[in-house]
């Protein structure tokens, strides 16, 4: 074999690893920034953690805070990034996820999350923006909507969590003993099919997203993060009818991962809200129509500003 015929194969023993390898090993952070940053990724270290973000958009724009799902990464808005050409989009991997990894302090706990988003803020100089979170990001939004409506103009949850950051099938996450599995057994098919379930057409899932998500998973730390968060779940300490902004609820009806009434109980309970539903889309609506989801939100921002 010539050498390019052995490093075909080689290339292609690894992916079928990945694929059905029951034991993946931890990825260091700087061989996955090689291949996940781009020219718009900056780093900043906030309380001895190196977070990547993404500052794109007009300077002058109103700024808008993308905060992302559990397993997911601040990738997850790019359609919205495309799409949002008059916001200055500002998006994160929070602490236990995508390049950021493991906090520095090992607290995944949601009133950490807030703590460490008004840091970040602060430390951007960002003293007025408008909040999008999906899933666990949504749980984070609201609450930190809350806790410093100083700093909150809008709020859009897109399928957001009300107590839980993990959906209910994680539970099993808990189980004392079962951890050492999704810590090391988790090749690509698993990711691909808790992805595929996120979708309401899983047609729309792309080979190129299971891998991002898949690798960034295997991001040194990663995994242990995922399992703490699910392990020190605590309840808010108040409900969502304390959010004081005007917010949008962006919900697809065909996710099975969050309680089919959770959308009518944000907007009875948030005192000025509006529900916008995709009867065809699941969890992660912004990576299935990407465009329509976006440009409603544009719309609703514009017409408050």
């Amino acid at each position: 074999m010539y050498p390019f015929q052995h490093a075909a194969a080689a290339n292609a023993a690894l992916e079928t690893y990945a694929e059905w390898g029951p034991f993946q090993p931890d990825v260091p952070g700087r061989l996955l920034e090689q291949k996940y940053t781009n020219d718009a990724s900056e780093f900043v270290t906030l309380g001895g953690t190196r977070v990547h973000y993404r500052d794109q958009g007009p300077a002058d724009a109103p700024v808008l805070l993308a905060l992302h799902g559990v397993y997911s990464s601040l990738h997850t808005w790019d359609g919205w990034v495309d799409t949002l050409d008059d916001v200055r989009v500002i998006r994160l991997d929070v602490p236990g996820f995508g390049l950021t990894g493991p906090s520095a302090n090992r607290d995944y706990s949601v009133s950490q999350y807030v703590a460490f988003l008004r840091e970040f803020c602060e430390e951007l100089g960002i003293n007025s923006a408008s909040v999008v979170g999906n899933s666990m990001g949504g749980t984070v939004g609201w609450r930190f909507a809350v806790r410093h409506e100083e700093v909150v103009q809008k709020l859009i949850l897109v399928n957001a969590g009300r107590q839980q950051l993990l959906s209910p099938e994680a539970e099993i996450l808990t189980t004392p003993g079962f951890d050492v599995v999704p810590r090391y057994a988790t090749p690509r098919v698993s990711t691909r099919l808790i992805i595929r379930d996120a979708y309401g057409d899983p047609a729309k899932l792309s080979a190129d997203t299971v891998r991002r998500y898949h690798d960034l998973l295997l991001r040194a730390g990663n995994r242990r993060a995922v399992l703490t968060l699910a392990q020190n779940t605590t309840p808010a300490p108040f409900a969502p009818d304390a959010v004081s902004v005007p917010t949008l609820i962006q919900w697809g009806r065909e996710d099975d991962w969050l309680p089919s009434a959770l959308p009518e109980q944000f907007a009875a309970e948030i005192p000025d809200a509006e529900l916008q539903e995709y009867p065809e889309l699941g969890h992660v609506p912004m990576e299935e129509a990407p465009r329509k989801t976006a440009k409603d939100a544009a719309v609703f921002l514009e017409e408050i500003s």
